[in-house]
């Protein structure tokens, strides 16, 4: 017994001591290394959070929410479609990710909530804007939309996530779940895998179509695993129906694009979305794979800025702003409360309580709602 606990102390401590190792070249995410950022920060209760908002002032709003692993920068290509048709663009790094903090605590459906809505209301954003979500931004979105129909006039979604998604089980996500030994082990290969990401392989591919950032960048700072490792640990990618079933209930128009090659979001997440929000447009990407929104932009980005432009609430205002005329210079957009006859949404939303914490406290400790 005195050799097998001797045994366990020096394995333990070369656990620690590899862990060590392997986080020896992050460094702090601090001012002097934000010098570098393009856009902006806005200061959320304890964290800041990059942002960039750009396009016609005035116009309506479209929100950009990424997914898992990739800043904000991946939307380039589209955010620049939908400033050329007249919107204005919010894009932004989730906290943990890109330029923003990486604050210590439990990246849940709550956690995500809470950073969109404060966000919003920082920038001053209460009017209805409309919403693209990309993979896990997806869910975000529809869970945002479901607790805040209000503030929601449009949904578009690419290869959403919250219906069938690999890798979310079997017995290696089952370990990274484990506490400690799924730490060890993310700590060493998690994010080696997430860098090899055959996403990122961008040989041959035109320049235009490739991510405009580089997605590496994030990855030498303390934390971005962390907010990794406990988003994939509280944050459910799949078989969301609920979720997906509150946001038909509302009645807020959906569009979604899925891509028939894609690895992570397997194309029979399509017609699972049909079968939960029957009202939504699909359509399917031949040979459209994870990274379609930039890969595809030339193909994709007329679908996404018809969407938007489909709704007659925004017609007057972005042909007026398009046009250059004051008079429409930050003009109010009507909500679905409003007059019916300007509304394309069925008058019915259904509210859902946030499931976590209360509105007292934000998700990282510090106060909110004041």
């Amino acid at each position: 017994m005195k050799w097998l606990g001797i045994g366990i102390i020096v394995v333990a401590l070369a656990l620690w001591a590899s862990w060590l190792w392997a986080g020896r070249d992050l460094k702090p995410l601090d001012d002097i290394e934000r010098q570098r950022a393009p856009g902006q920060f806005a200061d959320l209760p304890g964290a800041k959070v990059h942002y960039s908002l750009s396009g016609p002032e005035g116009a309506p709003v479209i929100v950009m929410v990424h997914g898992f692993s990739t800043p904000g920068f991946i939307f380039e290509q589209n955010a620049a479609a939908l400033r050329e048709a007249g919107f204005q663009v919010l894009q932004f790094d989730h906290l943990g990710r890109g330029w923003s903090d990486r604050p210590k605590a439990k990246y849940d459906v709550d956690f995500y909530d809470w950073e969109l809505l404060a966000l919003l209301d920082k920038l001053g954003i209460d009017k209805p804007a409309g919403f693209v979500g990309l993979s896990m931004g997806g869910p975000i979105v529809a869970e945002f939309a479901v607790r805040h129909p209000e503030r929601v006039q449009r949904v578009f979604l690419f290869v959403p996530a919250g219906l069938d998604v690999s890798g979310m089980g079997g017995f290696q996500a089952s370990l990274l779940r484990t506490p400690v030994v799924g730490d060890w082990i993310w700590r060493m290969i998690g994010l080696k895998t997430v860098a090899g990401d055959p996403q990122y392989d961008e040989s041959g591919i035109d320049p235009a179509s490739r991510l405009q950032g580089d997605v590496r960048e994030q990855m030498k700072y303390k934390g971005y695993g962390r907010a990794l490792l406990t988003t994939f640990r509280n944050f459910h990618m799949s078989g969301r129906n609920d979720t997906w079933s509150a946001l038909a209930a509302t009645g807020i128009p959906v569009s979604a694009v899925f891509g028939d090659a894609d690895p992570t979001i397997p194309v029979s997440s399509a017609a699972r979305l049909t079968s939960l929000v029957p009202e939504a447009e699909i359509m399917i990407l031949e040979a459209g794979d994870h990274g379609l929104n930039y890969k595809r932009h030339a193909d994709v980005n007329e679908t996404l800025t018809d969407w938007f432009l489909a709704d007659r609430v925004w017609f007057p205002i972005i042909e007026a702003v398009m046009e250059g005329d004051d008079e429409f210079e930050g003009a109010s957009v009507p909500s679905a409360s409003g007059d019916a006859t300007m509304s394309p949404r069925p008058q019915r939303t259904i509210r859902r309580a946030p499931t976590g914490i209360d509105c007292e406290r934000s998700r990282i400790r510090t106060r909110r709602c004041q």
